[in-house]
């Protein structure tokens, strides 16, 4: 009897055990299926982000089980509930579905931390409005009226899904579009948020694993005269590789009313095309430290167009900066080996101010080329202080071009060295470049070669220029294009071809002249500039046999 009577105390024991461990999730799920609005409405709220904002959601289903908590919610709307001021950041967040599950409420309560098992984010669109950078208040004002949240102090989940992300950020004033990000796709494992890193500009998130694609990317500035696009953005930290099947930079009027915008002279750029990857990215250092640091980022096919028209007057308080002032600049830590460009084209076009109808152009194409050494971290540049330059190219479309440069980043004066060689062509071929800005053209002449040494800095470049060619004859053709020189015209091209320059290099005895170099740099031009200013004095001094005081006396 009384064995019976145990049996039925630990029958009822175990009855009520379960009983306990069943009703409690079936209670604890009433509540909070019942509440369920309210709850997941606090928890975004309370944050700083989104202090202040109002939540919508469509269906939401709650399911609590001892492993954690399945939240599933359809149609969720975040936006602001009161008229944002005009010093403030609107964010409005739109999803078709989340779900989560492994949802730790220990954590949350004790901890003031999210976490999760996994998320799954579909369809989310976010879309905000800012006043300009510089004039967004980053302290709440005492007498704000809106409300201040308190971020989590962590948000950490095992695995994360995110598909089709759409985001854009819009200026307060104007409405225009500024940034844009289309069709996100990621999955990321071991992902963690940390308030550190929320306070800090340069630290985005900790990550395991991260892969993902980007369909579009956008950043428009200039006050929305230029956009930076990239499409087909492929991320894998797996094997460290960033990748970007189309880049471009594209100026969204045509180059003559963009010109005329500026009351100065200034440069209208544009980047058709080119696909860019980083190899061997550190992406541990880029997610914690704003790092880029790569072992090399490959270009290919990049299309680079330049224009500038010289009847702006010349903006003379401006100074370009040169390479190692430029690499100094940029605004985030930046660390590559090498970086290679494969069949690059970079074309210069200038409208001359000499009354001519027509403007000059020069292009190099099939550039290809390795630049090692770039980096601005203080505490790397004792090992990697020499920028290296090797290219090799051809000049418009016919010779081939030789190019070695270095520049010593930790010299204050931008002090480099430049060498190089220009192959066989038929000099003719430059007359497009030429005859716009100085008024004269070649008539004939054969470059058997063009080689190069200058050392130069930031104030002037000097060295030695040997032009080897044949038949040379030059044509004075003045502002008119499509008409027969005039009889003054061809009296100056006879006396010029006759008594001024060379007609070859070597002449018939076998003399060769060899060419200074010499100029001192304008302070308001930009390399490239100052890189063929210094080449043109060489041919000048080649040609008429000008010595480097006399170069040097023509820029006093």
């Amino acid at each position: 009897m009384k064995k019976k009577k145990t049996l039925y105390i630990l029958l009822s024991v175990l009855l009520g055990v379960l009983l306990v461990l069943e009703g409690v999730p079936y209670f604890v799920n009433v509540y909070l299926n019942a509440n369920a609005d309210r709850l997941v409405s606090d928890m975004i709220t309370r944050t700083n982000d989104f202090s202040g904002h109002k939540v919508k959601i469509g269906n939401i289903r709650l399911d609590y089980d001892y492993r954690g908590t399945y939240l599933e919610l359809d149609s969720v709307a975040i936006y602001p509930e009161e008229q944002v001021e005009e010093n403030k950041v609107r964010i409005d967040l739109m999803a078709d579905r989340i779900l989560i599950s492994g949802f730790r409420w220990r954590s949350l309560v004790f901890d003031n931390a999210i976490v999760l098992d996994s998320a799954q984010l579909k369809g989310l669109y976010i879309q905000s409005t800012s006043p300009s950078l510089d004039s967004l208040q980053l302290k709440e004002d005492s007498t704000s009226s809106r409300k201040k949240g308190k971020d989590y102090k962590s948000i950490k989940v095992n695995h994360i899904n995110v598909q089709n992300l759409n985001l854009e950020n819009r200026d307060m004033a104007t409405d225009s579009l500024r940034l844009e990000i289309a069709g996100l796709n990621l999955n990321a494992g071991e992902f963690e948020l940390t308030s550190e890193d929320l306070a800090n500009d340069q630290a985005l998130f900790g990550v395991g694993d991260i892969e993902g694609s980007i369909a579009k990317a956008a950043v428009h500035f200039n006050e929305s005269r230029n956009v930076v696009v990239a499409k087909g953005m492929t991320i894998d930290k797996a094997n460290k590789s960033l990748k970007i099947d189309s880049v471009g930079l594209d100026n969204k009027w045509d180059k003559y009313r963009y010109i005329n915008d500026f009351t100065k002279e200034t440069d209208w750029i544009e980047l058709e095309r080119g696909q860019l990857e980083l190899i061997n990215m550190n992406y541990e250092a880029f997610l914690a430290k704003g790092l880029i640091e790569a072992e090399t980022l490959h270009a290919k096919d990049l299309k680079i167009s330049v224009f500038r028209d010289k009847r702006k007057p010349d903006d003379t308080r401006k100074r370009p900066k040169m390479i190692n002032e430029i690499i100094n600049s940029i605004p985030k830590d930046l660390h590559l080996d090498k970086i290679h460009m494969e069949n690059g084209h970079v074309s210069y076009e200038e409208r001359p101010d000499n009354g001519v109808p027509k403007s000059g152009m020069i292009f190099f194409d099939q550039i290809n080329a390795d630049i090692s050494n770039i980096t601005n971290i203080p505490e790397l540049l004792e090992d990697h202080s020499e920028l290296t330059l090797k290219a090799n190219a051809r000049i418009m479309g016919a010779g081939k071009v030789d190019l070695n440069v270095t520049y010593f980043l930790q010299d204050s004066t931008g002090k480099f060295k430049m060498d190089g060689m220009i192959h066989s062509m038929e000099l003719p071929e430059i007359n497009a470049m030429l005859r716009p800005a100085t008024q004269v053209e070649i008539r004939s002449g054969q470059l058997q070669s063009l080689a190069f040494n200058i050392n130069g800095n930031d104030l002037e470049g000097r060295g030695e220029l040997i032009m080897k060619y044949t038949n040379l004859a030059i044509d004075i053709r003045g502002k008119s294009y499509g008409k027969d020189q005039n009889v003054f015209q061809k009296i100056g091209s006879f006396l010029t071809n006759k008594l001024i320059i060379r007609t070859e290099n070597p002449n018939k005895k076998e003399e060769l002249r060899k060419g200074h170099v010499y100029f001192k740099r304008d302070q308001s031009k930009f390399i490239f500039n100052y890189w063929w200013k210094m080449m043109l004095s060489g041919m000048r001094s080649t040609l008429t046999g000008e010595d480097e005081e006399t170069l040097r006396k023509r820029t006093e």
